[in-house]
């Protein structure tokens, strides 16, 4: 009777999971569409989530390292401990974001005024040497007698379109900024969630665990309880070990710029510790701009700035990122490359940054299957 019940259970499930599939298929258009906006009404609480998920890394370690048992701080009560963890770390978040608001914006324009200044004499130096190479070789006088070069027609456009670009790039921040003031109200309250969450996380972790003991069996609940502390550990891990290796690799190019006193050290070396985030193509991304910004000025200066790139991505590569960030995936190499290419095919830099953190739990899980497999039958 039991066989019976059992065989018919599985049969319904399957019939009915037919259904479902077989409807979603022939109305793939409505159901995207709903799943859409189900996810812009629930927004703003994945981005508290995210939020939330952000500031526990730093709030977890000031309640462990200096306010737990061997802490400083160890006899103020857990509630107040949460309080001050929480607003040392708001006040290094907001303070980061200070700091790229007043240092790195008035550099970037500085950048952007400099190359305007520096493009005419750029295009005077080029006019001097196509001259020289004419005068040397007179076999190409007479092809060039049939071009009549306005050099200063050439110089006028150049700066109209250096102009040009640097007013899309505001006129684009600007209708970003607009983006995000219209969206003042979403994060406002993503915020709110976000201390709610922090604040309670504790209870909302007993509640969670209760509802899903409540529905599952306790093997199937066990389960669910060891993948969710071992996506938060590879998140965890992946996200402040990518941001660490990122802080390290700006300022290794900031020092070496300067010693070498390169052009534009700091906008630079933030550029590429920012798109350093992106894992195997971001720092190559940085170190395409900081060519184009040396090049204008002198190519043999670009050159060697290539040269220093490769050498601290070396460095940085074999001996820092094993230790700060290299481990934190838990992937191969050969993995990482396949977690960075789909992810970025099916969601951009966002899908980069998801993609390797997933690949790795269910590489860690797979892996765990297959030995519990293969010590099962031997």
């Amino acid at each position: 009777m039991d066989s019976d019940s059992k065989f018919m259970k599985r049969a319904l499930f399957l019939i009915s999971f037919a259904i479902i599939l077989i409807f979603v298929l022939y109305n793939i258009v409505m159901v995207v569409d709903i799943i859409g906006r189900f996810i812009s009404i629930i927004s703003p609480f994945i981005l508290g989530l995210v939020i939330a998920f952000i500031f526990n890394g730093p709030m977890r370690f000031l309640e462990k390292k200096i306010f737990g048992k061997k802490g400083v701080f160890k006899k103020l009560s857990p509630g107040l401990k949460r309080v001050i963890s929480y607003i040392i770390t708001l006040t290094i978040i907001v303070f980061i974001f200070l700091l790229i608001s007043f240092i790195i914006i008035p550099e970037l324009i500085n950048t952007l005024q400099d190359l305007i200044n520096k493009s005419s004499s750029y295009i005077e130096k080029v006019q001097e040497f196509v001259t020289i190479i004419i005068e040397n070789n007179p076999q190409l006088m007479e092809w060039a007698s049939f071009v009549d070069f306005d050099w200063d027609q050439l110089k006028n456009n150049s700066i109209e379109f250096t102009k040009n670009s640097i007013i899309g790039v505001l006129e684009s921040t600007l209708n970003i900024s607009m983006t995000i003031v219209s969206g003042t109200i979403t994060f406002a309250l993503a915020f709110v969630f976000s201390i709610y969450v922090l604040f309670q996380k504790e209870k909302l972790t007993r509640q969670m665990k209760k509802l899903i003991l409540a529905f599952c069996n306790k093997k199937v609940s066990q389960k669910i309880f060891y993948i969710s502390n071992l996506s938060n550990r590879v998140f965890s891990s992946f996200l402040y070990g990518q941001v660490l290796e990122s802080i390290i690799l700006g300022t290794l190019f900031f020092v070496a710029m300067s010693i070498f006193k390169f052009p534009y050290p700091l906008m630079i070396s933030v550029t590429i510790g920012v798109t350093s985030i992106i894992p195997i193509f971001g720092a190559f991304v940085g170190a395409l701009i900081g060519v184009f910004l040396l090049v204008v000025i002198d190519a043999k200066m670009a050159l060697w700035f290539v040269i220093m790139f490769i050498i601290i991505q070396q460095i940085e590569g074999n001996l820092i990122y094993p230790f700060v960030a290299g481990k934190a995936s838990g992937l191969p190499s050969i993995w990482i490359l396949v977690a960075v290419t789909v992810g970025g095919s099916l969601m951009g830099v966002l899908g980069i940054l998801l993609f390797i953190p997933i690949f790795s739990i269910l590489y860690t899980l797979l892996s765990e299957s297959v030995n519990r497999r293969l010590k099962k039958d031997s």
